[in-house]
């Protein structure tokens, strides 16, 4: 899909400054002049900075106000990729607590390989091994806590 300039600057100001809003919404910690929403705003602030400058100069060079779509999204197997994807990555926030980061995005891997006609076997491995890892790393190294789902014993 082609954009002009001037609309997708439109885009990413207005995606900046909803990180914005969303991060001065969160609370101060007592005592630190920097709090987690600081880092968040900084960059809401630059997205809607640099988006304010891309919809100027689309502007300043004359870009019509047209949408094209590329020729390959017309394909029907690139459609529902993108489409499962999207739905894949808003059922798994629904339900992320209940389905678990290494089953939930496992499947959704490799549903999206499958359905990309990359069918060999190997790449399916390759896929949940990086999910795994992905998970260990995250868990065991960062501390953060990604829910298990229904492997909470396991992993």
């Amino acid at each position: 899909m082609t954009l002009p300039d001037s609309l997708l600057g439109l885009l990413v100001a207005a995606l900046g400054g909803g990180v914005l809003v969303t991060a001065l919404g969160w609370p101060a910690l007592p005592g630190q002049p920097i709090g987690p929403g600081t880092a968040p705003g900084v960059l809401g602030v630059l997205l809607m900075g640099g988006g304010a400058l891309l919809a100027v100069s689309g502007i300043r060079s004359g870009d019509r106000p047209r949408v094209r779509v590329h020729p390959g999204w017309r394909r029907p197997e690139r459609l529902a990729a993108g489409l499962l994807a999207t739905g894949g990555v808003l059922g798994l926030a629904a339900a992320f607590e209940t389905v678990g980061f290494p089953l939930g995005v496992g499947v959704l891997a490799v549903a999206l390989l499958w359905l990309s006609g990359m069918r060999h076997p190997g790449w399916s491995a390759l896929a949940l091994m990086g999910v795994l890892g992905l998970h260990l790393l995250m868990t065991r190294l960062l501390s953060v806590p990604l829910p298990a789902g229904p492997l909470r014993g396991v992993m």
